[in-house]
């Protein structure tokens, strides 16, 4: 028995140098995602010297000693660390961490705990990647600053096991829940959607029921302390400036830590199995997306060509909706929306965010990828007598007609119940208009642009030909500039009382920086349309 798990846990770190070295050469291998990784170390660049700069002041305020209760701060912010961690690390077992590529394979050949062991494996790495570093920084300037290095090994060792417990947690969370969901029936459930719903009951908690004082935030949590793993913090604090006693509760936490890893390693090696060879879950074609995707075309749409292509566009939606699965991301900006509405339903960037959100998804629907979306079926569109314009009107209205109506309906009540008055309500919906217009070409001219054939795994863990990384950030980022150009346009002439906007010219005004702003973005739009057309009427399938 012992000479089997040694010989699955050699199988295990196997397939686990396996899992991490794929996963570096995918980054590596790809041009495009190491311009996204290199833009987003860019745009965060910001947010890591505020932390390591904030590190280090603290570290030289608290030199000498601090004055707060840290200790008992740290000890339940340890528990509800390990219980943050669990949950992050379960939806990433129910998005695709949890499953194996090629698993018909790997599990002929070797033991499923060998598998599960090399998946965990693989997935600590990354993660001590990508949380660990950060913590280490954060940690050195705050020890650099405070004169005792010495914390730097001490905490990166000790937030190690941490990090292990959190995931080897989060790994047993997840296969429960997707045991749970095949017990019931059902099929599995998306790390996608379980995400955004986690997301919108944190900022609901957020605005809701967390106090505003970070102070009265860190005495809410206070109760944790009394977990019998906070005392692991004790262990954190060794070497920091701030005078800790390691006594009998802080080496109990360090066993229960390190006692419970191996245990709940031992539970995912028996729940995977119950998952993986678990039979699928079957349908009868009763379901929605079964009657809608058999659904006969409305009579207002089978008149012309363009239009019968927009109704294709939406059924081939309903029977395959992994292709959306990029607007998962722009799906996150109704985070801020949900959390103003509830801070401050009445505000006047509440419809402007409404109309934002709108233009992004009016255009990433159908606009990101026109070549790479249609598939096996690329030839067959390539040769149709339909020309290059007829298939890129069809996208533009398929987007705009299934997002344009419910962004305006949402416009109009965001901005009927907020402080605006009905002329820049007005204004509010005129640009809600150009903005989506503007997106839905854009989106057309960087997919045709940077098309995307091949299938990859994107959130939520589906393959799916999704937009290449440079049309949708630069569908993003685009938008949003010129969002905010059209709100400058528009707004800070009524906004500034001086000559020579005062009085009543500052209408007049109004008005010509919003018909400036729309024919700009009329005529970048048309020059993506021309190109968008010209490259489906030229394009050479190999």
């Amino acid at each position: 028995m012992a000479g089997q798990l040694a010989t699955d846990l050699r199988h295990g770190v196997r397939i686990a140098t396996v899992e991490v070295r794929r996963s570096v050469r995918a980054v590596l291998a790809s041009r495009r995602q190491l311009m996204g990784i290199a833009l987003l170390l860019v745009l965060f660049s910001p947010v890591l010297f505020s932390l390591l700069s904030g590190g280090y002041a603290l570290g030289l305020r608290y030199r000498s000693g601090a004055d707060l209760p840290v200790v008992e701060l740290l000890r339940p912010q340890v528990v509800a660390w390990i219980g943050s961690l669990a949950v992050v690390f379960g939806l990433r077992a129910l998005e695709r961490a949890g499953d194996a590529d090629h698993a018909d394979l790997l599990l002929t050949l070797v033991r499923p705990r060998a598998v599960v062991t090399g998946l965990v494996l693989a997935e600590y790495v990354r993660v001590v990647a990508v949380f660990g570093s950060p913590i280490v920084a954060a940690v050195a300037a705050f020890a650099l600053g405070a004169g005792t290095p010495l914390m730097i090994p001490v905490a990166a060792v000790g937030v190690l096991p941490l990090l292990a417990l959190g995931l080897t947690g989060g790994f047993t969370l997840g296969y429960l829940v997707r045991l749970g969901y095949r017990r019931l029936g059902w099929s599995n459930p998306s790390g996608a959607w379980a995400s955004l719903l986690v997301a919108g009951g944190i900022i609901v908690g957020v605005n809701v029921f967390a106090p505003s004082n970070p102070v009265e935030l860190l005495e809410a949590l206070a109760p944790l302390g009394a977990v019998p793993v906070g005392p692991y913090a004790d262990l954190l604090l060794v070497a920091s400036p701030v005078a800790v006693t390691v006594g009998t509760p802080s080496l109990v936490a360090v066993g229960i830590v390190l006692g419970a890893i191996p245990l709940l390693l031992a539970a995912t090696w028996q729940l995977a199995p119950a998952v993986w060879y678990a039979d699928p879950v079957t349908t009868d074609g009763t379901s929605v997306r079964a009657r809608l995707s058999r659904a006969s075309m409305p009579a207002a749409l089978a008149g012309r060509r363009v239009t019968r292509l927009v109704w294709w566009q939406w059924v081939r939606g309903v029977r395959a909706p992994a292709q959306f699965v990029h607007l998962t991301y722009f799906l996150f900006m109704a985070f801020p929306i949900a959390q103003l509405a509830v801070s401050n339903p009445r505000s006047p960037i509440l419809p402007v965010f409404v109309a934002v959100l709108g233009a992004f998804l009016a255009g990433g629907t159908f606009g990101l990828n026109p070549l790479g979306a249609e598939g096996s079926m690329l030839p067959a569109v390539l040769t149709t007598p339909s020309p290059g314009r007829t298939l890129v009107r069809a996208r533009i209205l398929a987007g705009a007609l299934l997002w344009l109506p419910v962004t305006l309906l949402g416009v109009a009540l965001a901005g009927w119940y907020s402080v605006l008055g009905p002329v820049n309500l007005a204004y509010v919906l005129a640009y809600t208009v150009v903005l989506a217009g503007f997106s839905s070409l854009l989106a057309l001219g960087l997919g045709a642009f940077a098309p995307r054939f091949e299938a990859v795994r994107a959130f939520g863990g589906v393959e799916a030909p999704t937009p290449t990384t440079a049309a949708l950030l630069g569908h993003s980022f685009l938008t949003t500039v010129v969002a905010a150009a059209g709100i400058a346009a528009v707004f800070v002439p009524v906004v500034i009382d001086a000559p020579p906007v005062a009085g009543g010219s500052a209408r007049l005004v109004q008005a010509v920086g919003f018909l400036a702003w729309a024919t700009l973005l009329a005529l970048a739009a048309a020059g993506c349309y021309r190109y968008a057309v010209a490259r489906l009427d030229g394009y050479t399938y190999e």
